[in-house]
């Protein structure tokens, strides 16, 4: 039994970097799924569009390249232009396939949750692209939000965005969820203009307001959603390179992914260079993350044990010294006096409260 390390978002949960990331990227596999549109959809061959705005065709060979905003944006608008089409990345999310999604697409479906998934999905998400940064907040009628805020001065373009909402996410909720969006989804904000033909953004049978910030709008009771492919064990194994290549990227690890890592090692003197070893990164790059994160070994280490005690107090079998040895506490005396420091109460009075 593995700590679930979630809770309701009541306040804004957003990474915490210390500097963003000096040019935001995003993968270059994006532009496969451009040119797949243009053939597929136009009939236009991609490769002179990709040379008029000074793309190599060859990018979209490499799984690991990344282009900043200033590469994509000219193809995005020259893609517009070209097509006529003001839906155009609309057809391009369509071409998006999950193969190109760096792994953040099946990481989705291991979460237990929905609510879990979709904290995970706000840090692992910027492995594909560092252009905006996704906050997960919860709205004062109890619905919850996934606001993007771009990083820098420049802003995607609409067909950008319309990709990454209904690419990116709306299909890939529907696909990992076997449920229509309209069921997860309140309302989706886009920042575009009105189109002249609002349909196909309609099509999903998500409301739609434009000309309002990025957001996607959850409905409460989506929050707790059992995911039908919920996997701790696969999880650790899709998350794995997804964290690695936060760290490359200078961005914050996630603590939830973090402390579910810590769980498996509460009973065999876990440590920071243990944790490293287990993620295959370095010690020094762990702690440097951490610590701009303003977060301690010993504190996640803390975390991890209180919420991996929460779940083994869930099991009536197991008596409060065993529950204190599987955290790695001495004895039912520390580990009660640890409980009363983390939730204010005794771990009997817990049990009892929540049997």
């Amino acid at each position: 039994m593995l700590a679930p390390c979630s809770i309701r978002p009541d306040r804004t949960m957003s990474p915490t970097d210390p500097l963003p990331p000096p040019t935001p990227t995003t993968l270059a596999t994006v532009v496969s799924c451009i040119a797949a549109t243009l053939k597929g959809v136009y009939a236009i061959d991609p490769l002179p569009v990709l040379h008029s705005v000074g793309i190599d065709p060859a990018v979209m060979q490499d799984s690991e390249k990344r282009l900043p905003l200033t590469v994509l944006r000219p193809l995005w608008l020259r893609c517009v232009e070209l097509t006529g089409d003001e839906a155009f990345g609309l057809r391009a999310a369509r071409f998006y396939q999950p193969a190109q999604f760096y792994g953040v697409d099946l990481a989705f479906c291991a979460g237990a949750t929905f609510g879990q998934a979709l904290e995970r999905h706000v840090h692992n998400i910027r492995v594909l692209t560092t252009v905006a940064t996704p906050i997960l907040t919860t709205d004062p009628d109890g619905d919850f939000r996934l606001a993007v805020l771009q990083n820098g001065a420049l802003r995607p373009t609409d067909a950008a965005l319309d990709c990454f909402f209904y690419g990116m996410h709306i299909r890939l909720f529907e696909r990992q969820t076997g449920m229509p969006a309209a069921q997860l989804l309140r309302r989706l904000e886009l920042p575009r203009k009105q189109p002249h033909d609002p349909a196909p953004w309609l099509a999903y049978g998500v409301p739609v307001t434009f000309d309002r910030p990025c957001a996607l709008v959850f409905k409460a009771q989506a929050w707790d959603l059992p995911l039908p492919g919920a996997n701790p064990a696969l999880l650790a194994e899709l998350e794995q390179p997804i964290l690695q290549q936060l760290v490359h990227l200078g961005l914050p690890l996630p603590t939830r992914a973090l402390c579910a890592r810590l769980t498996e090692m509460l009973t065999s003197d876990p440590s920071l260079e243990g944790l490293a070893r287990t993620l295959s990164i370095s010690p020094v790059l762990l702690r440097t993350n951490l610590t701009r994160q303003g977060v301690s070994f010993p504190q996640l280490l803390d975390q991890a044990r209180a919420a991996q005690a929460l779940v083994l107090l869930a099991d009536p079998s197991l008596s409060l010294e065993q529950v204190a040895n599987r955290i790695g506490l001495g004895s039912a005396s520390s580990f009660t006096r640890a409980f009363r420091r983390w939730h204010g109460e005794t771990p009997l009075r817990y049990r009892r409260q929540h049997s």
